[in-house]
Parts: C-alpha cells; sequence; structure tokens
C-alpha cells in the first residue's frame, strides 16, 4: 500500500514565542540567533540542526528556558521529520521533563503529542490515544485565543487521525482533518489562514490517496492553489506532488507520473525532509520496472533497502525506549504501592528476616556456586562473521545480545549518533584499533581520533580505560 505519513501542524515555525525581556548583548544574539535558525529549517532542515547543540548550550548558560524550551522542540520536530523515532522518544521525554519544571502549557502538551507519535507508530495506539488526551486536557487550561494554542490543538487533531492511518481507517482520519479544516476559519489573518488550510488540503489529499483517487487529486492541487506566495516549497508540498505522481501512475499516464514524483525528490532532498520518501522510491522503482528502464530501477532499488536498513534501526531502539518506558512506569506505579504497604508490615518483614537471614545466605551462596557462565563465545564469533562481511544485520544481531546498549549510551549523551554507537559496539567486542581499522576499511589513526571523540561525548576520564568502561554498559 502506498502510505503517507500525515504532517503534524508544526506552524510554530511561522511565528516567535516572546521570551522574557533580556538586558545584556548576548541574550539579544541568542535570540536573533534562533530566530535566524527557524528560517533556516525552512529551507534546510539538516543546517538548522546542526546550530541547535551550540544554541542549546547557550540557552542554559543565560537560563533562558523559553529558548531551550523551544529548541528541544526544533530538536523534536527534526527527528519526527528524519523519521528517527529513536531519538524523538528520548528528546521528546526530556522536553516533557523541561515543560513540568518550568509549567508551560504548550511544550507540555507538545512531548505528549510527539511521544504519541512514536506510540502509534510502533503500533500501541493505546498508549497513543492517552498521550493525545493528555495532550488537549493541558491545552484546556490555555487561553483560548492564543495562537500557540490553537495550533497545539491542531496538532493533537493531526496526531489523532495518523493514529487512524496507522489503524487502517483512512476515513476515520479525514474526519479529523475535516475538523481542522473547520477550525481554521477562526483564524483572521488571510496569510495564517492559507497557510493553515494548505497544509490541511495536503494532508487531506494524503489521505484519499489511499481509497479515492479523484479526490486526492483534487484536495492536493486545492492544497497547491491556495499555498500562499512566501511559503517556501516544503513537506505539504513534497506530498501534493507525490499525491498527483500517485494518481497518474494509477492512469498509467507515467510521464507525467515520474514528473511529479521527481519534482518531490527535489524539494525532499533540498529540504533535508524525508518523512515519506521511501514511499516516493516504491513508486519510481515501480515505474521504472515497468518502463524497463532497468538502471533507474536498479538505482531506486538501492535507495529502498538503503531507507529501510535506518528506518528499521530507528524504529528497533525507538520500540526499545518504549518498551523501557513502559517499563519504568510501571515500576513507578509499585514503587507508590509499596510506599504505604511497607511501613504497614515493616515490623513483621523485619522479624522474619532476622529469622531467616541465615538460611537464605547460605542458598544464595549455594546458587552462586552452581550457576553455569554464559558463554558468549559462539555468538562473539558469529557478530565478527558478520562485521567481516560487511553485513548490514550486524547491529541487529548485536541489539539482541546486548539489548540496553543503545539506550544506556544515549542516556549518557543523547546526541550520540548512530554511527558512533555502532562504533562503542566494536568497543564492547573488545576489538583493537588495529581490528577495527582492518574490519572498517580505515587508518588506525582516525580509529584513534573516533575514540577520542567518544571519550569526550560520553565524558570518560583520562585515567580510566574506554573498554573497560564501555564494558560497563
Amino acid at each position: 500500500m502506498f502510505e503517507f505519513r500525515k504532517i503534524l501542524f508544526l506552524l510554530s515555525l511561522f511565528f516567535s514565542f516572546l521570551a522574557p525581556s533580556q538586558q545584556k548583548l548576548t541574550a539579544k544574539e541568542l535570540k536573533a540567533k534562533i530566530t535566524n535558525n527557524s528560517k533556516l529549517y525552512k529551507t534546510n532542515i539538516d543546517k538548522a540542526y546542526q546550530e541547535l547543540n551550540g544554541l542549546m548550550n547557550q540557552s542554559v548558560i543565560l537560563k533562558d528556558s523559553i529558548s531551550e524550551m523551544k529548541l528541544l522542540d526544533r530538536k523534536c520536530r527534526y527527528f519526527y521529520s528524519k523519521n528517527m523515532m529513536d531519538s524523538l522518544i528520548i528528546t521528546s521525554e526530556n522536553l516533557q521533563k523541561k515543560a513540568n519544571k518550568f509549567n508551560d502549557i504548550y511544550f507540555e502538551a507538545m512531548s505528549h503529542i510527539y511521544i504519541a507519535e512514536i506510540y502509534s507508530i510502533n503500533k500501541f495506539p493505546d498508549k497513543a490515544i492517552l498521550n493525545l488526551n493528555s495532550a488537549y486536557k493541558i491545552l484546556q487550561k490555555g487561553d483560548p485565543e492564543s495562537e500557540k494554542i490553537f495550533y497545539a490543538k491542531a496538532n493533537v487533531l493531526s496526531s489523532f487521525a495518523n493514529i487512524y492511518l496507522d489503524k487502517n481507517q483512512p476515513k476515520e482520519a479525514a474526519k479529523k482533518i475535516y475538523e481542522q479544516i473547520q477550525s481554521g476559519k477562526q483564524l483572521k489573518n488571510k496569510f495564517e489562514r492559507d497557510n493553515f488550510q494548505y497544509l490541511n488540503y495536503a494532508n487531506l489529499a494524503n489521505i484519499y490517496s489511499q481509497f479515492n483517487a479523484d479526490s486526492a487529486y483534487h484536495y492536493a492541487k486545492k492544497s497547491i492553489l491556495i499555498k500562499p506566495k512566501e511559503v517556501i516549497d516544503e513537506k505539504a508540498m513534497v506530498d501534493n506532488y507525490s499525491v498527483i505522481g500517485k494518481v497518474y501512475k494509477e492512469k498509467k499516464n507515467y510521464k507525467s507520473s515520474l514528473k511529479n514524483f521527481h519534482k518531490a525528490l527535489y524539494i525532499s532532498k533540498k529540504t533535508g525532509m524525508e518523512l515519506n520518501a521511501n514511499q516516493i522510491y516504491h513508486s519510481l522503482k515501480e515505474i521504472y520496472d515497468i518502463l524497463n528502464i532497468k538502471d533507474s530501477s536498479d538505482f531506486y532499488k538501492n535507495k529502498i533497502e538503503q531507507h529501510e536498513l535506518k528506518a528499521l534501526k530507528s524504529k528497533y531502539n525507538s520500540l526499545q525506549e518504549v518498551i523501557n518506558k513502559d517499563k519504568k512506569e510501571q515500576e513507578k506505579a509499585q514503587n507508590a504501592f509499596w510506599y504505604w504497604i511497607i511501613p504497614v508490615f515493616a515490623s513483621i518483614g523485619i522479624a522474619f528476616f532476622i529469622t531467616k537471614r541465615k538460611s537464605k545466605k547460605s542458598l544464595i551462596e549455594s546458587e552462586n556456586e552452581t550457576r553455569p557462565e554464559i558463554n558468549l563465545s559462539e555468538t562473539y564469533h558469529d557478530l565478527i562473521e558478520l562485521l567481516e562481511k560487511r553485513d548490514p544485520a550486524f547491529m541487529f544481531a548485536f541489539e539482541k545480545v546486548y539489548p540496553d546498549f543503545s539506550a544506556r549510551l544515549l542516556e549518557k549523551n543523547s546526541e550520540l549518533q548512530q554511527s558512533e554507537i555502532e562504533f562503542c559496539a566494536l568497543l564492547k567486542l573488545k576489538l583493537t584499533t588495529k581490528e577495527i581499522a582492518k574490519i572498517s576499511f580505515i587508518e588506525t589513526r582516525t580509529v584513534q581520533n573516533k575514540k577520542y571523540r567518544i571519550r569526550k561525548k560520553l565524558d570518560i576520564p583520562q585515567n580510566v580505560d574506554i573498554y573497560h568502561w564501555i564494558d560497563q554498559i
């Protein structure tokens, strides 16, 4: 099925949130840089993302909580646009903590929306709905005349539509978008109203592309016509051209179909947004197969494999995070229960403990003596074999043996890249500098530099052996 993931209404880019007035020049510079970063995000999200860590550090130094949360929110939008769900869940939880700390309704609600998206993608719709209901309840506390609150509520509806899409209920998803279209009539400013509806019609076109080609084409064209001239082509236009390309493909007008799909890819590449790129690759490959153009078909086949491997890694890691999050919530609930139960039974428990202490201790010692050591030699050999073959399945196999490894590294530094986590996996396997260089086809000096960067990012003291430190993860 040609399936799109809908756009969240991340329209905070089109207006600035007011930060507390600052007297210092550095505070003014920070605000200017954040505004410039917002503009850059519209044209090239990858370049904009590269600036975020530096801006985050400055906002922390200046104790500018609004800027800090705004930048965390921007990171969430970046990871969502890139389909990097593993990074999104960690960043959205950080945003939630900050929003709770500073009592910010908007960002607290947005964190719930991002978490809902992650649950939905990982096939936990009930959990997703709980988070969206929480988001809406939080937003009800806000000023109903506020633009921020209005757009956040639109995000809730948009996310509900995504859940219905994930549940393969496109007609229910369409109903949510029609609700958004109706709510958009309250926007008084023509530019904001047209921009809001331009995104709505693009979303509606995506949904109808699953069951009604004529309606999909109609709303994609309507979206293109209503788009304000000042708005730069981005994700919604990628989807509009993709929907039109799909309609032409179904009608076997391959020339027009290719033209529109390539327009979509051009905008996607230019802006750096990859959310639905894989569906376009699939369509292009199918068309080139039909036209018997093997080179182009093979090109997009490779693109599909690369994209799906990356997406699978991200989804796998995000699933682990979702499971860990649920475990923590269950443990928290259990701890709350025992918090008041324990004092009631304290005297009985202490007496029983004293009576049984000796026998329990001897039993544990006996178990420790007879417990067999886990022999990982065969598994180690299999992992090394995958590495030597440069098999993309290496990290999947590694994560099965060490399921919490990536998550624990990201707890130390949430900014670690996937390539850095994979490098740490090599250190976990006790590979020497020369062995890593040989397997990775790089110079030993490059490996040493990577070790230095990892040590710095994970704040590993110089007097601590990096292999020993990684082995404790």
